[in-house]
């Protein structure tokens, strides 16, 4: 939308845009206030926008203590065009349609999917045919869509998936043979941690921990996403918890999501309860009944979790650490069961929780960085 264009009001509308999507509703003269340019600048750059149909007049606001006319606000016309968020699981596959707010209009979700390479591509254009074919009628239609990924993203590509048969499967390129609008590969817990920043600003520096068939990490350093060299930071499923421990799918013997993971959780409950049909829930049933198995498996994550997370502040020293997973949102104390386990020098200064927006939060991540894109906007906050 800006691509074409250069120079200082390219700036400047990228920065009244995200003021108002952050912001708004505000008046012009509030505007010109917040961001320091002066009236006849912000009006010409509101008048641009109004044009493109991204903000939109929405109502009087109330006048200053010395009178005078009543200013017009101003807010982001979040129905000019529509987001699509996927997350790709080992067993299911999560989708959500969103205003450019970020905010949901719609969101299916397929548990108990068999998820492979040779059918993803056609199993997903079909669930996003399904799942966008009655949009209401936009300016810019649908702008973008960013998929999840349970494993190693570099580059838009992915290199590596524990879970799934993806490794150095072009995903995005075989999507775009059948959609018009660009795709965004990334990974899950870089999702996670974009989602919790979105929702909490003021949290500069925070590590978001993902729990599910493995384990990873989402990292905001000093407000930015950090993704090491070639995308593997955060991959803390593969940090070695246990010496010459259990066999893991990255090669190596005693990583974390061998031990930690929902799935080693679920597998180990089915096998020792005899009960092949059980699910996480019923796992939490048998934990809040003070069954012997269940609270020793769980108490076990808890355990090796709580390894990973001292290793985690003292490499990266973050303000908070959100937990991501069934099992922690079924138990309301999960994340402080991890932080009463800690050393002092690690525990004294970390605030453990649960992340901001549940179940959904993967999908909300996804929101944030089709819709920062499409805008090209600085920031983008989530209002949800």
């Amino acid at each position: 939308m800006f691509a074409n264009r250069t120079g200082i009001r390219e700036t400047n509308e990228r920065t009244v845009l995200s003021v108002i999507l952050n912001e708004g509703p505000l008046s012009r003269a509030q505007l010109s206030e917040k961001i320091g340019l002066n009236k006849a600048s912000v009006s010409a750059i509101v008048k641009t926008l109004i044009d493109q149909q991204l903000i939109k007049e929405v109502g009087i606001g109330e006048s200053t203590i010395q009178g005078g006319r009543k200013p017009i606000m101003l807010e982001l016309n979040k129905a000019a065009g529509f987001a699509i968020s996927v997350d790709i699981g080992h067993d299911y596959i999560d989708t959500m349609v969103h205003y450019l707010d970020g905010s949901t209009l719609k969101r299916k979700l397929l548990p108990f999917r068999v998820v492979e390479k040779a059918t993803i591509t056609a199993d997903l254009v079909t669930i996003l045919q399904e799942i966008t074919a009655q949009l209401p009628e936009s300016p810019f239609g649908i702008v973008g869509m960013t998929i999840a990924i349970h494993g190693i993203i570099h580059n838009n590509a992915i290199d590596f998936t524990p879970v799934y048969d993806f490794s150095d499967f072009p995903l995005a390129e075989e999507l775009e043979k059948h959609l018009d609008y660009p795709i965004f590969l990334e990974n899950e817990a870089n999702l996670l941690a974009l989602s919790e920043h979105a929702k909490n600003s003021a949290f500069s520096n925070l590590v978001c921990i993902s729990i599910h068939a493995g384990v990873g990490a989402g990292i905001i350093m000093n407000d930015q996403l950090y993704t090491g060299e070639n995308g593997l930071s955060g991959e803390i499923g593969h940090m070695i918890v246990q010496v010459n421990g259990n066999p893991c799918t990255c090669g190596g013997n005693g990583c974390l999501q061998t031990y930690s993971s929902e799935k080693v959780l679920l597998d180990t409950y089915r096998e020792l309860s005899g009960n092949k049909e059980a699910i996480i829930p019923d796992v939490y049933r048998a934990y809040a009944k003070n069954d012997a198995l269940a609270m020793k498996l769980i108490n076990n994550m808890i355990d090796y979790l709580t390894i990973a997370v001292h290793n985690i502040i003292t490499l990266y020293n973050p303000r908070v650490i959100a937990i991501h997973s069934e099992i922690s949102r079924l138990l309301p104390e999960f994340p402080e069961k991890i932080k009463h386990k800690l050393p002092h020098l690690t525990s004294a200064n970390i605030q453990m929780k649960h992340a901001s927006l549940g179940e959904e939060a993967i999908l909300f991540g996804a929101a944030v960085v089709t819709i920062a894109n499409f805008l090209e906007v600085p920031r983008f906050e989530l209002k949800k």
